[in-house]
Formats: C-alpha cells, sequence, structure tokens
C-alpha cells in the first residue's frame, strides 16, 4: 500500500540514473540497462574480509583493516562508490527521491540476508544525520534504507537510540584524521538498556574513511552492546 502510495504521488517517467524516458516506480526505479550496470558491478573485485571495501587483487585484509583494525564486526556493501552507485545515493540524498530507498533498501537486505556473519541481528540502528543536514533534507536517507531493509528482513529498528550530540562541518573534503577528530564523541546512546547484549546492524548510506561507522560502533560497544555488524550502499577502495 506504502509503494502504491508513492508510485501516486512520486511518478516517474525516467530512470533515476540515466534519465532515459520510460515507465518507472517504486520497485523498478532504474531502466533494464542500468540494472544490469549495477548488478555486474557488484562482483567485479574481491573485498576486504572484515569491512568489505574492495581490493585489487588477492583476498584478506584491506590497509585500513590491517593498520587499524574497525571495532564492528564485520562490514559490507552492496556495491563499491562509484558509478551508478554514486548516483543512486547523491539522487536519494540531495534531488530528495525518498522512493529510491525502497529498491536500495531491498538490495542491502539482500547483502544482509546472504552473509552468515551477520547473523543473529537483535536491533537494526540507522546512523544518524547532523541537524542541519536534517532541517535541509527534511528526512534522513540512513533512515529511510534502514527501514525497508527491516521491512524485507522482518527486524526491528530504532532510530532514536543513537543521537548526533555534536554538530560536524561536511566531511567530504576533509582528511580522514580530521573527519576522526571531528566525530569523536559525537555521538551518544539514549537508553543503553536497549542495547545491552545486542546484536546490532548499523545501517549508513556509504562507506569511505570508516570514520563515522567506526566512531558510532565505538559509542554503541561502549555503551553495552554485545556486536556491532555495519551494512552500506556503497563502499571505496581498499587500496
Amino acid at each position: 500500500m506504502l509503494n502504491f502510495l508513492m508510485d501516486v504521488l512520486f511518478p516517474q517517467q525516467a530512470c533515476c540514473l540515466c534519465r532515459k524516458e520510460g515507465r518507472y516506480n517504486t520497485r523498478h526505479p532504474w531502466c533494464e540497462e542500468c540494472y544490469q550496470s549495477l548488478m555486474s558491478r557488484q562482483g567485479c573485485l574481491p573485498v576486504c574480509d572484515k569491512c568489505g571495501k574492495y581490493l585489487e587483487k588477492g583476498e584478506g585484509l584491506c590497509v585500513d583493516c590491517q593498520q587499524n583494525p574497525p571495532l564492528f564486526f564485520i562490514g559490507r556493501a552492496v556495491g563499491p562508490y562509484d558509478e551508478p552507485y554514486r548516483i543512486a545515493v547523491k539522487v536519494l540524498k540531495f534531488l530528495g527521491r525518498r522512493h529510491l530507498a525502497v529498491k536500495m533498501g531491498h538490495m542491502m537486505a539482500g547483502v544482509v540476508k546472504n552473509e552468515p556473519r551477520f547473523w543473529p541481528i537483535d536491533l537494526v540502528i540507522p546512523v544518524p544525520v547532523s541537524w542541519a543536514h536534517l532541517q535541509q533534507r527534511g528526512f534522513n536517507q540512513t533512515e529511510e534504507l534502514a527501514r525497508q531493509l527491516c521491512k524485507e528482513l522482518n527486524l526491528k529498528m530504532d532510530a532514536r537510540i543513537l543521537k548526533r550530540i555534536k554538530e560536524t562541518p561536511a566531511q567530504r573534503e576533509l582528511t580522514r584524521e580530521e573527519r576522526e577528530k571531528n566525530l569523536l564523541f559525537a555521538f551518544s546512546v539514549k537508553d543503553k538498556k536497549k542495547i545491552y547484549r545486542k546484536n546490532i546492524l548499523l545501517v549508513d548510506d556509504v562507506y569511505t574513511t570508516g570514520s563515522t561507522v567506526r566512531e558510532c560502533t565505538r559509542t554503541l560497544l561502549e555503551a553495552g552492546a554485545a556486536r556491532v555488524s555495519v551494512v552500506t550502499w556503497a563502499t571505496g577502495k581498499g587500496f
């Protein structure tokens, strides 16, 4: 019913990625060519066994995980953070096309479903956005993705437990060290009893340097979570 209403409210006459004309909806927001491009990019390279970043060759851990292992248990993404995955997340975030989260969340759910190391999952928590971004966009794109993922996998989500308590400048132009400094103690847990000894699935849109999910993970573990795993729409390269 919700998808039907979204299709009525947001009729699509063009592919959200390449703008090819046609008839599209929440379950099929892109054309067949773009869909095939998305699917072909998924297995284009091996991934880091820990964080899921794409490796140039071979198996094992990426450079980041070798030098500074993250506290989360496992991280995975649907595809690499380049076209067309990059376009999809930008259309969702910056053009406000919330209906894209339906298909994107569905594909993220497939990643979680097919990786045994994610399970069991007690609670799904989306990474909170800054107050400024929430006011600008009117929604948290990560929460939209997490909501659809939970619907697909019959999991419980709580978007109020993890709070961003420190406003930080835009991260895109900053170095890794600057990002980590900005995000230090930027999050807090509202109700520690709800995550105590729980296996948490943390949801974000993109994993590049990993600074945001690393700090979220640290905050959740220090608040009593048993384990934190991470799933994102796209991830960077680990070489």
